[in-house]
């Protein structure tokens, strides 16, 4: 299996921050979303976005997803020959196709609104389930019933 360069996909060097990761990720989704872009391949890059970010945004993740990019020889493919990592990434994969399908379903101003408003952890930039406006609510009580 090969290793997709998540750092070329989203224009980031190897040693951006959660907010340099973020900050490119909201700039290329509003590049690549359906809503802004109708292209032959906006729809698989939008799901390499959705991937590359649901990976480096994740401490965990990206540790091991570091761990098999660093395996490689520079400008040779990466291939993941390991069944653990071979194993985790195609999770990976999976998980971050069902999320790019459901965040193609929101507007682009829906996505960036529930980023600014609901930072709830670093998973916080997409992980409201079901009706945004339910999810917005729900996420405002929470955060109210700390007070």
């Amino acid at each position: 299996m090969e290793l997709t360069n998540y750092y070329n996909i989203l224009n980031i060097e190897d040693s951006a921050d959660l907010d340099n990761i973020k900050k490119a990720f909201r700039k290329e989704i509003a590049i690549y979303h359906p809503d802004n872009n109708q292209s032959e391949n906006a729809k698989s890059h939008f799901d390499l976005l959705v991937e590359g970010f649901h990976i480096l945004s994740n401490p965990e993740r990206r540790k091991a997803y570091d761990k098999m990019l660093c395996s490689s020889e520079i400008n040779k493919p990466i291939i993941i020959d390991q069944p653990i990592e071979k194993f985790q990434y195609s999770e990976w994969k999976q998980e971050s196709k069902k999320k790019a399908d459901s965040y193609s379903e929101y507007s682009i101003a829906k996505l960036l609104v529930q980023d600014i408003f609901i930072e709830a952890g670093i998973e916080g930039l997409f992980s409201i389930d079901g009706d945004f406006l339910e999810g917005l609510g729900d996420s405002l009580g929470d955060v109210l019933d700390v007070f």
